[in-house]
């Protein structure tokens, strides 16, 4: 029996080793790359970093000079929709940069890939006469593979890997298949924590509009506010927020970013441009976008102020278009998901802008109904001092010289008896009118008014007042209603031995505290007139406060927009 020839099969392992080491290599290669993309999404990484990772990976394990990923924007995932390069590497970054458009077309390698759903290839003529066979030639690119990613059972997107050298290994279809299929799970991970991010950046930024609603600030703020949101999430440079009044004009109403004439908030704009983005979403009441200013007539001033492209969002409340949002960039193009992830913004904050222009609504209607009122008491005060003040005042000195005349000293007891009847009720009526709206307020202002309130309670009162100008009528008048009723509580009710008033108008705000030392335990329920008070001051605007524990007293403060302190 001849012995085997084991040198044969020597020589046959000897020649099969290097292929196994090489395999052995590639697939060590493969799980660091994949490692570390995992560690980047580990570690928080944005889906751009990701993206941007996978292809840097994916062009040093075959060898490309160049790749990039691209995702389809078209919801189905069907390769007729334009594509989004969302991570680029290489010679290509430069002239396919992220944010590039891609308009698939045939003999595209990445069309092929994503309708077929396996790898495709080009090379030699075929990539040079393709639609990207300019860009190959400046780059001196001769081959390019794609393979298709897939995430969630859905085509997402593709990779794409190009060389100068005349073609790609035959196995290059097969590893980018491999490399791209576990690297699709990065890509998936990559995104739901990035959703959750937003959506939990979201719903921070919706409670903190809603508290602002809440504290009862300002439409105005709320606006600045929601408006900020929207740069913090969307923007790439500014954020405007625009309202659409009834006569066709639009008024910007908040700007965060950039400034200029043409973006001064308050600033109402009667012929804005119909193509820009103010006319197109009140045209059709959805989102649109500019992706370059300089293909938009009248866009330089735009370009003047640093951005390039634009999109923006319709703002609905209560059913009808009320405004827009627009977030701008310095860049060519804006996300294409950036419309849908704007909508689902702006909708719910369009809960909080109803909620403020609500709110500010309310407070205006009660303002004026106070403000009718007022003048009510007023016209009534003067029609008693004017008329039947003086009426009486004249019948009553007649009376009086009547009865001083010698021939009349049978009556003269009686009609002195009528006068001082007159008299009384004279003195009933002015004290009737003077709490109608008395007539040093209107007169002299509020700290001669609080003074004589004080002089005419029945308990001890300490006025200090510091007050060097005219305050706007209706805040006058509700700090004098707020000391009056409070003095009247306390000569009532309070056992008081001693009220405090202090007022003060430093600044734009009138501060005013008044304070008794008696049993306390007010309770706004029981019909006190409290609740009229809290009513008047929060209809103009400014805040009421009680603290009335048992045995400690009472004490109201009370904040008003006083203006500016040169207003009279």
């Amino acid at each position: 029996m001849t012995a085997p020839d084991a040198g044969a099969d020597v020589d046959r392992s000897a020649l099969a080793e290097p292929d196994d080491l090489a395999r052995l290599r590639r697939l060590a290669q493969e799980q660091a790359a994949l490692r570390r993309v995992a560690t980047l999404v580990a570690g928080g990484a944005t889906p751009g970093e990701v993206f941007t990772a996978v292809a840097d990976e994916l062009g040093h394990l075959i060898g490309a000079e160049a790749s990039f990923v691209a995702r389809v924007d078209h919801p189905s995932g069907e390769p007729e929709g334009e594509m989004t390069v969302v991570g680029s590497y290489g010679d290509v970054a430069g002239e396919v940069p992220v944010g590039f458009r891609i308009a698939p077309q045939p003999g595209m390698v990445t069309t092929a890939a994503i309708r077929t759903g396996l790898p495709a290839r080009a090379d030699g003529e075929r990539l040079a006469q393709g639609p990207f066979g300019a860009i190959t030639g400046r780059l001196g690119l001769r081959a390019a593979v794609a393979a298709p990613i897939v995430v969630g059972g859905c085509r997402w997107g593709a990779t794409v890997a190009a060389t100068s050298r005349a073609a790609f290994p035959a196995d290059t279809e097969a590893r980018i298949a491999d490399f791209t299929e576990l690297a699709a799970t990065a890509i998936a991970n990559a995104r739901a924590e990035h959703e959750l991010r937003e959506l939990a950046d979201t719903q921070a930024a919706l409670r903190r509009l809603a508290e602002l609603v809440a504290r009862g600030a300002a439409p105005e703020v709320v606006f600045a506010a929601a408006t900020r949101e929207a740069l913090r999430h969307f923007g790439r440079g500014t954020a405007r927020m625009i309202r659409y009044e009834l006569d066709g004009t639009a008024t910007i109403v908040a700007n965060e970013g950039t400034s200029g004439p043409h973006v001064q908030v308050g600033h109402r704009w009667e012929g804005y441009p119909e193509t820009g983005l103010t006319a197109t979403v009140r045209r059709t009441g959805r989102a649109a976008r500019i992706d370059d200013y300089h293909d938009v007539p009248g866009g330089e001033t735009y370009l003047r102020e640093g951005l390039v492209s634009a999109v923006a969002v319709p703002i609905h409340v209560d059913g009808r278009l009320w405004g827009m949002i627009a977030a701008g960039s310095g860049q060519r193009t804006l996300p294409a998901d950036i419309e849908q992830r704007m909508s689902e913004f702006t909708d719910l904050v369009a809960t909080a802008i109803a909620n403020a222009q609500s709110r500010s609504e309310l407070v205006a209607s009660r303002a004026r109904l106070l403000t009718a009122a007022d003048e009510a008491r007023r016209r009534i005060e003067r029609d008693l001092h004017d008329g039947a003040q003086q009426g009486l005042l004249a019948l009553a000195l007649r009376l009086r010289t009547v009865a001083a005349r010698p021939e009349c000293a049978a009556i003269r007891d009686e009609t002195g008896e009528i006068a001082a009847g007159l008299t009384g009720v004279i003195d009933d009526l002015r004290e009737i009118s003077r709490g109608i709206h008395p007539a040093v307020l209107s007169s002299a202002g509020l700290p001669p008014a609080l003074r004589a309130l004080g002089r005419r309670c029945p308990v001890p009162v300490e006025t200090t007042v510091r007050i060097d100008r005219r305050l706007p009528e209706p805040v006058e008048v509700g700090a004098y209603y707020v000391v009056s009723e409070m003095l009247t509580n306390a000569a009532k009710h309070s056992r008081a031995t001693v009220v405090e008033v202090d007022a003060d108008a430093s600044g734009h705000t009138l501060r005013l505290c008044v304070r008794d030392d008696g049993i306390g335990g007010a309770d706004p329920l029981r019909g006190s007139g409290l609740v009229g008070l809290k009513d008047r001051i929060e209809a103009l605007g400014g805040s009421f406060s009680l603290h009335s524990p048992p045995g400690e007293g009472t004490t109201v403060s009370c904040e008003l927009p006083a203006g500016a302190p040169h207003e009279r």
